[in-house]
């Protein structure tokens, strides 16, 4: 019975991603291009979620992975389409937001000399592995492409609520 109640209030978990890239001016950062969108939260993600639940699962998603196909979200997808070569990225910080019920991750791609440049960047997975491919992604998100330069910070802040 408990892990029908479990598997129901699974179902009421909702994902969103802002992606945000940040050039620096002599003004201080601006953000040149904003992205805020609905991600789907897939099936083995939520079968991970049950598992961290239960304590059958060790692997926390900390790690997001960027790329570049566009193709709609579908439920049975475990990574990106088409990743960035060498784009899996420890998450900076995981927030379990106050007097919510919404866990939050935020991350960023460094602007700077050495620092990843690419274009068309239209998908982001948040993972349970540093692993190439990557582990089992929580989610997948689609979103209109943005371009990162060496010059550019590249922001995403995921946030997954129970509703």
């Amino acid at each position: 019975m408990l892990h029908m109640q479990l598997a129901e209030e699974l179902s009421q978990i909702r994902g969103h991603v802002l992606v945000e890239v940040i050039r620096d001016s002599g003004d201080g950062p601006k953000v040149i291009q904003r992205r805020e969108i609905n991600n789907l939260v897939v099936n083995v993600g939520k079968r991970q979620i049950l598992r961290l639940a239960a304590g059958l699962q060790n692997d926390i998603f900390d790690q997001f992975r960027i790329g570049t196909s566009p193709a709609a979200p579908n439920s049975g997808q475990t990574n990106v389409l088409s990743p960035v070569t060498c784009s899996i990225v420890t998450v900076g910080s995981i927030t379990l937001l106050a007097a919510t019920r919404t866990l939050q991750w935020v991350e960023s791609y460094p602007s700077g000399v050495g620092s990843k440049s690419a274009n068309g960047i239209s998908e982001i997975v948040l993972l349970n592995q540093h692993t190439s491919p990557g582990g089992s992604a929580a989610m997948r998100s689609t979103y209109t492409a943005v371009n990162k330069t060496t010059n550019d910070k590249l922001k995403f802040t995921y946030s997954l609520r129970a509703v």
